[in-house]
């Protein structure tokens, strides 16, 4: 946890109540928590903020626990630890959680007083937890402000605009299909048309104004890149007799 800034939480639960209840106790006691109750929804609430730790129930209605665990670390580059919520207690369900990925592991029912104890343990003892940057090619993504920086340049991203690039920029050097960057923003509830192309395109003339570059690239018959300004010197000198 960043000094200054309260524990950010991200609670996977599919029983509204439950979640609700979770939620108000951990609210009143100094942590924001947001609410996810799909593993579909988990995703993308991943993908478009920083989250310092997530509180996840095994058993969601359209995944796994622990496939969207493992899912979340490998595709959505998640850093965060996960504590694992489940009615679930045998030795063996514990040791397939932690070999997906948990840092820690109740199982229901269990006092809110003793999550909320767990939670701070786990924030005090990894205090880079969800990492507030990312750097890719000289820029920096802030992931709490949603702001791309480079040198004195700084540029506020919309919420679309954040996903996309943050997906992008956590893939590089590779490329994301469009089909994975309409799932990162609008989950399993896609609208009618596909307005993706329209905000790469806005997305690219802001950060043209901004940089000097439009720093996404189509890679046809898949989707787009990341293309940091290294990138644009090493394609030039590659084009040069």
């Amino acid at each position: 946890m960043l000094a200054n800034i309260p524990l950010r939480l991200l609670l996977v639960e599919d029983d509204i109540d439950i979640a609700a209840g979770i939620g108000d106790y951990l609210t009143a006691h100094g942590v924001r928590a947001d609410f996810a109750y799909t593993a579909a929804q988990a995703r993308a609430r991943v993908l478009a903020e920083a989250y310092d730790l997530l509180v996840l129930d095994i058993n969601l209605p359209d995944q796994d626990g622990l496939a969207l665990c493992r899912t979340l670390k490998r595709d959505c580059g998640l850093r965060s630890p996960v504590l694992f919520l489940t009615a679930r207690g045998d030795l063996g369900d514990k040791l397939h959680a932690f070999e997906a990925g948990a840092v820690d592991y109740m199982v229901k029912p269990f006092a809110p007083a003793e999550l909320l104890a767990r939670v701070r343990a786990i924030a005090a003892h990894i205090p880079t937890a969800g990492g507030a940057h990312l750097h890719v090619g000289g820029y920096t993504l802030d992931l709490r402000g949603h702001l791309l920086s480079r040198g004195e340049r700084r540029l506020q991203l919309h919420p679309a605009g954040f996903a996309i690039l943050r997906r992008l920029m956590d893939a590089s050097p590779g490329s994301v299909g469009k089909d994975a960057l309409c799932e990162s923003l609008w989950a399993d509830d896609p609208p009618d048309s596909e307005p993706l192309r329209a905000h790469v395109y806005h997305l690219r003339q802001a950060l043209k104004q901004c940089f000097g570059q439009p720093l996404i690239d189509t890679v046809r018959g898949v989707g787009y890149r990341f293309l940091s300004q290294e990138d644009v010197r090493d394609d030039d000198a590659a084009a040069q007799p």
